[in-house]
């Protein structure tokens, strides 16, 4: 590695000096790389040619006491651990800033996940076999939050969430050596370069492993980007590590000599000087335990900060070498991405893996590698299995080489652990409610409730609550709606899922109970909620549906600072529909009924006046409004006596009219027409008035009709003999380019029509054009029907223009 260290600007001997001053240390470091399977088997022969009475790993602290259970023999890999912090008396100085509320606890968690094949992992192991202590040295997590106290003004600035959770890896792919290694090498990733440079399977002297490994991290440290450095608190993590190690061996009465560090590379060349003390950790309740993971959660498509690539193909790598066949780790990936090939239908065969195998040794070689790494295998899969483009044609294949690489192995772990609060809270509520048989089940079990029994509605809130945490248990099919007897009842489908209980411990910082958890979790969504009276009065809704009385008449009050405050129609629209939906069943569930007629005729009465502001709405936002006027439409219909329709109507009007959006225009007087305020007559006059306009005003008649039929379909198809003429005007005074123009946005208009509606339709176009007796007419159905309808009108436009000049 010389050359390459002079040619970075580096001097060699200085670099080698340095390296020398470490491993010659009486304490032995070893340094290694998460989730590396050569490193792992470097370090298990380190420790078993050593014995050190103590190993020191790279690990969280605050989770020493989980050891003996990483390592225990029903202790299946891949497991994390995880570990969380609550700040209960906000002694950072962070609520309502990394929380929803000033009186919402900030939360943090990470996760510290482990192969078969992870160093530390190996490291774990092996240190039990020969009966030596572990150590855990690495800062918690929590004590890595910056503390932040009030400004002068006695404001705190907004910040982002501390990231907590350390990549190593970002520190020597930021450093200028790495950069001008990979500039040098050609290496397109830092996977590549680093299963070019230190994933050998064939190699077994560890110690010129360590000094190969130990050099380039030197290299890396000295040209290193000080604000990675930082991110990453890496001084402040390093005091924590000697901090550690010396009072360990202090109160063991232990010479350097008997121990080893097990930690990233980069760590090496720590200041063993600094004298300085580590920060603090906060006061706060911390959890810790061992859950099982699986390897998409470890892989980096998982979005895993330090991912792996490919578990499994590092697993069947590590399995193979430890079996004396380093040389089949090619060919047994072949076969396993091209078994998942054969079982969507393709016809590869072992003669295809052959070749592959040769491809990917004649590539490794080309590229100056002593074997074939995973870009090799790769790229010899793309290139003798795929029969076109790889970004087309190979799709197929690429998802099998996903699939094959990540794996889909899940972890369990020792039943000696025991469970989190929240979890045996879980498990404790699914016996409770008789719901036992569902877990362990592959296959889906429904369920069907009727909430006015009292066993069904206890087992509702928990689904609900199950279900409101994003835990993979518990989906909802459908849910009542009216007195019509579905108003009560539930149909649920739920399926036990080996994500069940890591998102139960993620919730873990919410609460130690699954109510606990949804309750607080609720809160901070009504926080974040705040002035907006759709999202607010959603929360009222789930804290009924979730059965937390404490939180409805909160939840009530801030629906009514909300909608008071909101000035938008589309929220206050979603929040008249979610208050008229708890109206329905306010005296099962013993709401008060008052509050919500209060809240629905505020709600009402602020949305009509709100309406006309929303006229001229944005692109993105005019979905919202569409949405809104069918929502108060609905209540208006529904409860004439309530609610006072021509507030709505003059509201309306006045949108109509101070509308420069075509679509929007269509809208407001097509809800005009629903509410029965136009007569449908109006809404084809307005359509043929467009052809008599100027052509920039004719080529908004599909925005325009669009509008209509978004908000009313119904009405419209009572005057479609007069809307077929409107648009059949429109189309002969119409030149080419504008018809074009016109064409797309009058075809999403139609396909907007259900596909008895649109038979209706095109009835009625055929009776138009005298083509009533047609046979196929009546065969049309679903979007051929508008397809055939677009056809006959372009038929007819073709024909009124077949003796013009073109």
């Amino acid at each position: 590695m010389s050359a390459q260290l002079t040619d970075a600007g580096l001097d060699a001997t200085e670099i080698a000096k340095r390296v020398d001053a470490v491993l010659t240390d009486p304490l032995y470091w070893f340094p290694v790389r998460h989730h590396s399977p050569t490193t792992a088997r470097h370090v298990q022969a380190a420790i078993a040619a050593r014995k050190p009475k103590v190993v020191f790993i790279e690990g969280p602290f605050e989770a020493n006491d989980l050891i003996p259970h990483v390592v225990d023999a029903a202790t299946a890999p891949p497991v994390a651990i995880y570990s969380s912090y609550r700040d209960d008396d906000n002694v950072l100085g962070l609520n309502g800033y990394a929380s929803a509320a000033p009186d919402i606890p900030a939360r943090f968690a990470v996760w510290y996940p482990l192969t078969p094949y992870s160093p530390e992992y190996v490291a774990m192991k092996t240190a039990a076999t020969i009966k030596a202590d572990v150590v855990f040295i690495d800062l918690p997590h929590y004590a890595r939050v910056e503390r932040h106290a009030p400004t002068p003004e006695g404001r705190q600035p907004p910040r982002e969430a501390p990231v907590v959770a350390p990549n190593e890896d970002r520190l020597i792919t930021s450093s200028g050596f790495y950069k001008h290694l990979a500039d040098a090498a050609g290496f397109k990733s830092w996977d590549e370069a680093w299963d070019t440079l230190f994933e050998n399977p064939v190699a077994d002297d560890y110690e010129a492993y360590r000094r190969e490994m130990a050099t380039f991290c030197c290299a890396a440290r000295a040209t290193a980007d000080h604000a990675a450095e930082h991110a990453e608190d890496t001084v402040e993590r390093e005091r924590h590590f000697l901090k550690t190690i010396r009072e360990t061996l202090a109160a063991r009465k232990l010479k350097p000599e008997d121990a080893m560090v097990v930690c990233g590379g980069f760590h090496l060349f720590l200041d063993r000087a600094d004298k300085a003390a580590p920060p603090e950790c906060p006061a706060g309740t911390v959890y810790t335990t061992v859950v099982p993971y699986s390897y998409f959660r470890i892989s980096e498509m998982s979005g895993y900060g330090a991912g792996n690539r490919a578990p499994q193909f590092y697993q069947t790598c590590y399995d193979l070498v430890a079996a004396g066949r380093a040389s089949d780790i090619a060919m047994e990936h072949a076969i396993a991405v091209l078994r998942h090939m054969r079982k969507g239908g393709d016809p590869l065969s072992t003669a295809d893996a052959i070749s592959v195998t040769h491809h990917a040794g004649m590539l490794a070689r080309l590229r100056g590698r002593p074997h074939p790494t995973l870009d090799d295998i790769s790229d010899a899969l793309i290139t003798c299995c795929c029969k076109g483009n790889p970004n087309e044609e190979g799709t197929k294949l690429r998802a099998a080489m996903d699939v094959a690489g990540i794996g889909t192995k899940i972890g369990k772990v020792t039943s000696k652990l025991g469970r989190l609060p929240i979890v045996n809270d879980f498990h404790t509520q699914i016996s409770d409610l008789e719901l036992g048989e569902v877990l362990g089940k592959e296959k889906k079990m429904s369920v069907k409730l009727d909430k006015r029994d009292a066993l069904a509605a206890r087992r509702s809130a928990f689904l609900h609550r199950v279900s409101y945490l994003k835990v993979p248990f518990a989906g909802i099919v459908n849910t009542g709606g009216d007195f019509s007897g579905t108003l009560f009842r539930e149909d649920w489908h739920l399926k036990w899922d080996p994500k069940t209980e890591p998102a139960l411990i993620e919730q873990n910082l919410y609460g130690d109970t699954v109510e606990a958890a949804a309750l607080n979790r609720l809160r901070e969504a009504m926080a974040q909620a705040g002035t907006n009276a759709g999202q607010t009065c959603a929360r009222l809704l789930e804290a009924v549906d979730m059965d937390m009385p404490d939180l409805v008449q909160a939840a009530e009050d801030a629906c009514g600072d909300a909608i008071d405050t909101d000035a938008s129609f589309p929220s206050l629209a979603t929040a008249l529909r979610h208050l008229g939906r708890l109206e329905q069943y306010a005296v099962f569930r013993g709401l008060r009924r008052s509050v919500l007629e209060d809240l629905l005729t505020r709600c009402y009465d602020r949305a009509c006046f709100a309406l006309p502001d929303a006229a001229n709405a944005p692109e993105e936002e005019q979905q919202g409004v569409v949405d809104g006027l069918i929502s108060v439409a609905e209540v208006v219909l529904r409860d004439p006596v309530r609610y006072d329709r021509v507030l709505f109507a003059q509201a309306a009007r006045t949108a109509a009219a101070n509308s420069t959006v075509p679509f929007l225009r269509g809208a407001f007087l097509g809800l005009l027409c629903e509410i029965r305020e136009l007569p449908a007559t109006a809404l084809a006059a307005e359509v043929a008035s467009l052809a008599l306009a100027s052509v920039e005003v004719m080529v908004t008649a599909g925005d325009l009709l669009d509008g209509m039929l978004a908000v009313s379909q119904t009405s419209l198809m009572l005057g479609a003999e007069r809307l077929v003429a409107a648009v059949d005007d429109l189309l002969k005074a119409a030149e080419w380019d504008p018809f074009l123009v016109m064409l797309p946005r009058l075809r999403a208009a139609i396909e907007r029509l259900s596909n008895p509606q649109k038979d209706s339709l095109a009835a009625t176009v055929a009776r138009h054009y005298g083509l009533a007796g047609s046979e196929d007419l009546r065969a049309m159905s679903g979007s051929l029907g508008a397809t055939a309808l677009v056809a006959r009108l372009d038929a007819a436009v073709a024909a009124t223009l077949k003796d013009w000049p073109l």
